[in-house]
């Protein structure tokens, strides 16, 4: 039987700006961020990053790190859905390091209504879609739970 329900919640202060959180659900470890609207860019920006001490500088999170999915909440007047990534697909887009590949500390999303022109805006579309979950919808925690057992689509 699976496991399910949120636990282990820590809301982030340092990335309050983000709705930042750690949790556990469905077994897995879960980081939360909402993503920001941009004046001057298709889709949002969301900040995907670590301190590993007090004083230490900000660094990406690295597929060694006890994390197995990001999701990002994001939103806009009509709309509203959720990104679930796995981390290895994130590890694979470069996002969380791995090895010598170093990741990034923040990231654009592009939610499926999001109207994009550049030709990398598209292929990111493309990859971050499969990974997406519109709210509300009917059926949609079914295919959420779904995308917590298979996050690395």
């Amino acid at each position: 039987m699976r496991e399910s329900g949120v636990s282990e919640l820590e809301v982030e202060a340092e990335s309050r700006e983000y709705s930042a959180a750690r949790f556990e659900c469905f077994g897995k470890k879960c980081l939360f961020r909402q993503a920001k609207t941009t004046p001057r860019k298709a889709g949002q920006f969301v900040t995907i990053w670590k301190r590993v001490e007090p004083e230490a500088p900000i660094a990406p999170f690295d597929i060694a790190d006890p994390v197995d999915i990001v999701v990002v909440a994001v939103q806009d007047a009509e709309n509203r859905g959720y990104f679930v990534f796995g981390k290895a697909l994130l590890a694979r887009k470069r996002v969380f390091s791995n090895g010598a590949k170093e990741g990034k500390r923040a990231m654009r999303v592009y939610a499926p209504w999001v109207e994009v022109t550049s030709a990398q805006a598209r292929r990111t579309q493309a990859w971050q879609g499969a990974c997406f979950v519109s709210v509300p919808v009917v059926g949609d925690a079914q295919y959420l739970a779904e995308l917590f057992y298979a996050p690395s689509v």
